[in-house]
């Protein structure tokens, strides 16, 4: 990871040149929600609302590298999935000047990160709760458009396993599932269809805290995002 330092301030919007940033969506579940992390506005532009996490790029930063930091900075997250969503360059973004935004979204399972992330710093925010009057430049677009990717990848590979524990229940599983396309599925035809991808391993561990009945703990098979086409 980069350990540059980007040398800007706000003098560099009063050039005749683009700005280069990163803005970052983390996903996490919290209490049963798909939420999303956002941080206090910084400047006079975007005070009283809140901004994802992002930054103008270092010189001589990759955006992979801006990206690594950022979270780190902003959330204390590191090592954890992250995928380039998109380029943002709509005129008027940012009332400053002419900013492109490469986006990403990430990851981030809740265990993880409440362990990590300090919550008087940062604000947990449900998705469905996020609007343009409280989230400020387009901020609230670029989380509509992370969502709509993260529930394409969903539907046909493993990227859930991102979010959730090393171990876990199918009935856990099936939670995430429901909770990010935002739809039922049946317990039966649900476990059927998963078992049959061979996407996961089964283990020798029980859960015997959150069910009544033991129920099985399961891992994923592969520890890289894979194409397997589940919904």
């Amino acid at each position: 990871m980069s350990t540059l330092q980007p040398t800007y301030t706000d003098d560099i919007f009063k050039l005749s040149i683009p700005v280069l940033a990163v803005d970052i969506v983390l996903f996490t579940l919290y209490k049963d929600q798909l939420c999303v992390v956002l941080v206090p506005g910084r400047n006079e532009w975007a005070q009283w609302k809140l901004t994802l996490p992002g930054g103008i790029i270092g010189r001589g930063e990759t955006l992979d590298e801006a990206a690594d930091r950022i979270l780190v900075r902003d959330t204390n997250i590191a090592g954890v999935y992250k995928e380039q969503l998109y380029t943002f360059s709509g005129h008027n973004r940012d009332d400053r000047g002419d900013v492109i935004s490469c986006s990403y979204y990430t990851l981030v399972g809740a265990q993880a990160f409440l362990s990590r992330i300090d919550l008087t710093k940062v604000a947990l925010v449900p998705y469905d709760q996020i609007s343009s009057d409280t989230v400020a430049y387009d901020h609230a677009h670029i989380i509509q458009y992370a969502y709509q990717r993260l529930q394409w990848k969903m539907e046909y590979t493993n990227v859930v396993r991102n979010i959730l524990p090393l171990q876990f229940s199918l009935r856990e599983l099936q939670n995430v599932y429901e909770i990010v396309l935002d739809k039922t599925f049946d317990k039966r035809n649900f476990r059927k269809k998963i078992l049959s991808l061979g996407m996961l391993i089964e283990t020798n561990e029980y859960d015997t805290e959150n069910s009544k009945r033991p129920a099985k703990l399961y891992t994923f098979s592969d520890s890289e995002l894979k194409i397997i086409g589940i919904l």
